[in-house]
């Protein structure tokens, strides 16, 4: 790496502001609520797009192929704008496909979505790469923070969406919602990252070859399959869990409050993975712990009953601590801001990509045998090579 890139790593560890932490933090608010919003208020989306079943469910799968797929643009945009820039593109794209979604149409929600999926693709990129950059003394903490705010936002679009849209009577009400948030979210990002001293990389030298450099390296391929594990294993729960728990008999609305119970326990986990770390004070065991409870927690659910309640605890907290193991081991492995935004850019490219993939496989398990087993064998093997991929990282030193 060229002298003025180091120089702008370097600089980077001068301390960040309050106001660049708040901006930091609104901005992952955004970040996943736009998108579950739209699950709790599938029939209005329908009504309102003039959607079959087929066409609704292209809108729901579109998000996280943009997940994705744009997140390989995600270098190219900050080599041109710098980091501070690159995230306020992305939470003005964002900001506009919110927007747009409170027009009627199904080619213009498409779009809309597209835009959404866009937006946060990019800053699911860009914004570990602030935490490393801004805060290189509290990196554990802050990117608890981040991860943890990332986890509400899911939760409170599920939460809140419903509520919105009977007091608005249309869908102006929770898809306003988020258009404001995101609007609000990159008015704070413009006045916040002033504060961002050194935004990682430099424009321009963040290396058009890193990516290629990284495909080569075993480490990126472990760090990108950590990521892209978890992922997986979120989708695959939140669309096949309550499936199965209404075949043993469940309402509808009980298995939106044990799914919701299981993204709600996430958030503490999430934030206090570096500390849970430093406590088992291992990483190979501690990724080991996260995966045997991950399992007792599954187990729990195909138990249901009494076991309801401790199992979606206990899968909600490992899986939110996952997410923030996959970042914290990027950002550990990474020796500077072009590795980590190049790392960021694989793992979360990939891993996304991989990740829509988990409930297909299982429909396909469950329709080829005609029966549950093997999907939930398949589920149960994703948490245990989870747990072998974060042993491969942690041996290895950095990228």
């Amino acid at each position: 790496m060229n002298s003025s890139a180091s120089a702008h790593d370097a600089a980077s560890a001068a301390p960040a502001g309050g106001l660049l932490l708040a901006a930091l933090l609104f901005a992952a608010f955004v970040m996943r609520g736009p998108v579950t919003a739209v699950g709790p208020v599938a029939e209005a989306v329908r009504e309102w797009a003039r959607a079959d079943l087929a066409a609704y469910g292209l809108i729901t799968a579109l998000p996280v192929a943009a997940f994705g797929g744009f997140s390989f643009l995600a270098p190219a945009l900050v080599r041109r704008c710098g980091l501070a820039r690159g995230m306020l593109a992305a939470l003005l794209i964002l900001s506009a496909g919110a927007a747009l979604r409170l027009v009627e149409g199904y080619a213009v929600l498409l779009a809309a979505t597209l835009m959404i999926g866009a937006g946060i693709a990019l800053l699911n990129v860009m914004a570990p790469v602030v935490v490393k950059s801004a805060w290189p003394g509290k990196i554990g903490s802050r990117m608890g923070l981040y991860t943890g705010m990332i986890g509400f936002s899911g939760a409170a679009g599920g939460l809140l969406s419903a509520p919105l849209l009977g007091l608005a009577g249309t869908l102006a009400g929770p898809f306003g919602f988020w258009a404001a948030a995101t609007l609000a979210a990159a008015l704070l990002w413009a006045a916040g990252s002033r504060g961002l001293t050194a935004g990682g990389p430099a424009p321009g030298t963040d290396g058009r070859g890193v990516l290629r450099e990284l495909f080569g390296k075993p480490l990126a391929w472990c760090l990108t399959a950590v990521m892209g594990l978890q992922s997986l294993l979120i989708y695959t729960a939140a669309a096949w869990m309550p499936v199965w728990w209404q075949r043993q008999g469940m309402s509808p609305a009980e298995t939106g409050v044990w799914i919701f119970v299981f993204l709600f326990s996430g958030l503490p986990a999430s934030m206090f993975t570096a500390r849970f770390f430093r406590l088992v004070g291992n990483e190979v065991a501690a990724e080991i712990l996260l995966s045997v409870t991950y399992l007792a927690g599954f187990a729990g659910w195909l138990a249901g009953g009494p076991w309801m309640l401790p199992a979606s605890v206990a899968a909600g907290a490992s899986q939110g601590a996952m997410l923030s193991a996959a970042f914290l081991l990027m950002a550990g492995k990474s020796p500077d801001g072009r590795r980590m935004l190049g790392i960021s850019s694989m793992a979360q490219g990939i891993g996304y990509l991989g990740a829509g993939l988990g409930p297909w496989v299982f429909a396909v398990l469950l329709e080829g045998t005609g029966g549950w087993g093997a999907s939930f064998a398949f589920f149960a093997l994703v948490i245990v090579l989870w747990a072998a991929a974060g042993l491969l990282a942690a041996r290895r030193r950095t990228l």
